[in-house]
């Protein structure tokens, strides 16, 4: 009885050990990961407050975040859904992307209070 539950044991862990999601053939760094989701947060809001400017140039923030790095949908997709898997990198890429996020509003809100005139 043993034996069995040591077999099934270690089948179960050895089960485990496999990637449920396969590595992409270019797996992009955590920083570069990183970036690629900073720069797709900045341009997709900005594209939603100023639709006018963005289809004067012909240019999609996803067009344009793949041209930047060198990338195409499918390796974006692969890459995602990879960290995805990765919950403890995913996490890490997204709370990097948040901590930006808010240091750039801050930035900015202190550039709005010195531009306004008492």
């Amino acid at each position: 009885m043993r034996i069995i539950i040591l077999i099934f044991g270690v089948l179960g862990f050895w089960s485990c050990a496999n990637e449920v999601v396969p590595r992409p053939d270019r797996v992009l760094s955590l920083q570069e990961m990183e970036d690629v989701v900073f720069d797709l947060s900045v341009l997709n809001t900005a594209a939603k407050v100023d639709k006018a400017s963005f289809e004067n140039v012909s240019i999609t923030p996803l067009s344009y975040v793949y041209k930047k790095y060198e990338i195409d949908s499918l390796t974006y997709a692969q890459n995602d859904l990879y960290f995805a898997s990765r919950p403890l990198d995913y996490e890490y890429i997204y709370r990097r992307v948040e901590k930006k996020l808010q240091a750039l509003k801050v930035a900015h809100n202190k550039k709005a209070e010195i531009e306004i005139p008492n």
